[in-house]
């Protein structure tokens, strides 16, 4: 069987059998709005695109976003709501970025929202939304990071021939490549159109990239193992 390789973030708390290996080449690095209270007030709902951004709300001002009515990308943001006892307004049908957007064009008519979200995004949201006359509040609470390995740490953690690299963010592909050269018996596993788009464009015409079928995590890297 191929190896497989989650390009994640540092500390993941995943529960993986021991045959999917961790590439632990992001870090998530908090950040401040000091007008997030004020955001907060004017805003009456608010848009998720990540799990990460709710941790970070939560860790900026405990429970005082708990009874804002809330929009979510996925079933994965959704079960980090419940996790602090939210449930959600909406959940979107597919968890891409600007499909997302789509579907809130018509939820979000006559609403005041605010994006919790990181300081670099991949999708649209924003500016699908402006271009339905829904204009957002947003506050930038967290950053993805690459980590920067030592050649010692390259040496041991290089994926092996023929490995099966799972990628669920332009992030992950970047933090990779920042690390490793790509081979061409390599197989890049991608989660959503717009990781498939950023994986294509970084690796070429030649490199072997598919998209999953699936949109969890759990269940893409459950997916990497037949190929």
């Amino acid at each position: 069987m191929k190896k497989v390789y989650y390009i994640t973030k540092r500390n993941t708390a995943a529960n993986l059998d021991n045959s999917i290996n961790l590439l632990e080449l992001l870090e998530i690095n908090k950040l401040q709005d000091k007008q997030l209270f004020l955001k907060l007030q004017q805003c009456n709902c608010l848009i998720f695109t990540s799990k990460n951004a709710i941790f970070a709300l939560e860790e900026n001002v405990g429970e005082k976003w708990h009874k804002i009515p809330c929009y979510v990308i996925g079933k994965g943001s959704n079960q980090t709501l419940e996790h602090f006892g939210v449930k959600a307004k909406f959940i979107g049908t597919q968890s891409y970025g600007d499909s997302f957007a789509m579907e809130l064009q018509h939820q979000l008519k006559g609403k005041k929202p605010l994006f919790i979200r990181a300081k670099k995004i991949a999708s649209s949201l924003v500016e699908i939304l402006g271009d339905a006359q829904i204009h957002l509040l947003e506050s930038i609470l967290y950053e993805t990071l690459p980590i920067k390995l030592s050649q010692t740490q390259k040496e041991k953690l290089m994926p092996q021939k023929d490995a099966i690299l799972f990628f669920s963010a332009p992030s992950s592909v970047e933090a990779f490549l920042l690390n490793f050269q790509w081979q061409k018996d390599y197989t890049a596993l991608c989660i959503g159109k717009t990781t498939l788009k950023y994986t294509k464009t970084s690796l070429g015409a030649r490199a072997k990239i598919l998209l999953s079928p699936h949109l969890s995590i759990h269940s893409s890297l459950e997916f990497a193992k037949t190929l």
